[in-house]
């Protein structure tokens, strides 16, 4: 087999993977279909990636890695971050799927440390700490939190129970959620009046 083969064959795993663990995580996605959908067979799929763990893992690094670099950081400018990290997520539900699922499989402790681990994560930290000392967002937060708070509110129609998560809502709606996760993000971080 040629190697553009092994990288196509590879890629068609992950895309694959990525539909299957989006949709029933991975305790309910199933190898068979994982192959079938990938036109690869259960033997490539293991010799590539080990077991269905292994391949989890794959998928929710490449993800997580993808996230990363998706929308450039702002400290200076959070509630416009806020908003491209929303509009980023809403383009690609499945990366917000495989997230929550790596979440609920017990996976946390995996992103906590991609995400402590990685310098990129360091950088977004040290710029809303450099951002509070200069005045540009409310100081009492630890910066730590500060991500934290942004992640809840663009994934916040994913989380809520009984929400659509964006799906089958007209652009006017997601533009109406755009605009409260902007205003939400501008009334939090912004420094209190002295």
């Amino acid at each position: 087999m040629a190697p553009t083969d092994v990288t196509a064959t590879k890629q068609r795993i992950l895309d694959a993977a990525r539909d299957e663990f989006a949709v029933h995580g991975l305790a309910g996605a199933r190898i068979d279909r994982i192959a079938s959908n990938a036109s690869a067979s259960k033997e490539r799929l293991y010799a590539y990636f080990g077991d269905k763990v292994a391949l989890f893992h794959a998928i929710l690094d490449a993800d997580f890695d993808r996230f990363l670099d998706a929308v450039p950081f702002d400290a200076e400018d959070v509630p416009a971050y806020v908003v491209a990290l929303f509009d980023d997520l809403v383009a690609r539900p499945q990366t917000q799927r495989l997230l929550l699922w790596g979440q609920l499989e017990g996976r946390a402790p995996r992103l906590r440390e991609l995400a402590t681990s990685d310098p990129r994560w360091r950088i977004r930290i040290d710029a809303i700490g450099t951002a509070q000392q200069a005045g540009q967002i409310e100081p009492h937060w630890d910066p730590e939190e500060v991500l934290t708070v942004i992640f809840g509110l663009v994934s916040s129609w994913v989380t809520t129970p009984g929400s659509d998560g964006h799906t089958d809502v007209s652009p006017a709606v997601v533009d109406h959620r755009r605009s409260i996760v902007r205003e939400s993000a501008r009334r939090i971080f912004s420094p209190a009046p002295s």
